[in-house]
Order: C-alpha cells, then structure tokens, then sequence
C-alpha cells in the first residue's frame, strides 16, 4: 500500500511558513511567561487556565513538527498536521478572547488610597470620595496593576498567534487539497471493443457449401 495511503505523504509549505513557524513557538513562549505571571500575581482564572493549556500545547506541537520534518519522517501524517493546525486555530481564538475579556473587566478597577481596590459600581464617581483609577500608593497595589498590563499583553500577542495559525492552516489546507488532486489518477474513458471472432466463426460454419444431393442424384443412373 502507497503512503498516500496512509496519509504519510509530507505536504509541501512555501519557504517562509519556516519562519511563521519561529514565530508562533517564540510567541508561545512569551505568552505563556506572561500568563504565568500573571497567573503569581492574580490567581487561578479560566482565562489563564486556557492560555497556559494552548501555549504548552503549542509548544508540544511544534516540537512535533521540528521531529517528524527533520529526524524521524515516519511520523509525520498530514491529516494529524491539519488536525493540529485546527486545534491551534480553535484555542488560540478562545484564548486570547479570553485574556481579553478578563483584562477589559479587571482594568476598570478602581484602587485605593489603601490596599483597598475592587469594581466601582455606584451613582457616584471614585473620585468623589477620594479614589483614583489605577492610583498607585503601594507597592502590594502596583502588583496588580503590572497583572492587568501582563494579561492585556498576553492576549495581543495570543491574537497574534490565532492570526498565524489561521495563515498557516489556509495554506495547508490548500497545499494538502493540491497534492491530493494530483496524486488522483486520470481515468481516461475506457473503449468497449466486442470480440466478435465466435461469431465470425460460427457464421462462417452456417455459410458451409451442403453436398449438391440433387447433381448427385442426376449424374446417377436410374434403377428400374
């Protein structure tokens, strides 16, 4: 059986998807220091839960790929390449909606004069009773400040990598539709072409001279 069969075929990528490729594993690691620190300062959310998940995952994927293009072939299989590049797409968009969502609503927080900082919801303004927004007094507040920043940084660069997953699985995504196109045999229509060779036979059989009985029975003499 073919490795097409099998799927074990390498689809060809156009040069600089190498260097799309550096890219996403150098922002996958920035991402997920960034969330990790944002992760000490602020606690366990969803939203950093699911950023630190997809950027190990891609991590783990790119090592993959460095393995199966580079040292060991047999394991490279495309349609597990496409799957990973949807899997990327799919995280990274909830990843970054995420963090962003979870940045908008915490840096409108209103801190302090104290240690006191929370959401203002009231019918009044904070600065009416003597609070600022992102006013930094001490140095246990500011640590929550420099959280928002690194989470709001975190989840421009997590757009970034669902931007370069979505490049790279549209280009793929062509390239594997190609070399599947090309690796389909023409089938050119096939001529029917009826042996007829029997029949010529078997008429020929039926046009067989018979014995001339009725010459024969005149050239024999008549018995009285």
């Amino acid at each position: 059986m073919s490795q097409a069969a099998h799927g074990t075929d390498i689809v060809p990528m156009p040069r600089w998807s190498t260097a799309v490729g550096c890219a996403r594993v150098a922002l996958a690691v920035v991402v997920l220091a960034l969330t990790a620190a944002a992760t000490s300062i602020w606690g366990s959310y969803d939203a950093f839960g699911v950023t630190l998940f997809t950027a190990s995952a891609s991590l783990i994927i790119f090592v993959y790929y460095f393995i199966a293009l580079s040292r060991q072939p047999n394991l490279y299989n495309r349609w597990a390449v496409l799957g990973l590049e949807i899997f990327g797409v799919i995280f990274w968009l909830t990843s970054f909606a995420l963090m962003a969502q979870w940045t908008s609503v915490y840096n409108g927080w209103w801190y302090g004069n104290g240690n006191s900082y929370g959401f203002w919801d009231a019918p009044y303004r904070p600065e009416d009773v003597g609070f600022a927004k992102r006013t930094v007094v001490k140095r246990s507040v500011n640590k929550y400040h420099a959280g928002v920043a690194l989470a709001g940084t975190a989840a421009g660069l997590g757009a970034v990598e669902f931007v370069l997953y979505t490049l790279t699985l549209t280009v793929f995504g062509m390239s594997l539709h190609q070399q599947r196109m090309s690796a389909t045999p023409t089938n050119a229509p096939a001529v029917s072409v009826t042996d007829t060779s029997p029949d010529v036979e078997a008429g020929t059989r039926d046009k067989t001279p018979e014995p001339d009985t009725a010459a024969k029975t005149d050239d024999e003499p008549a018995t009285v």
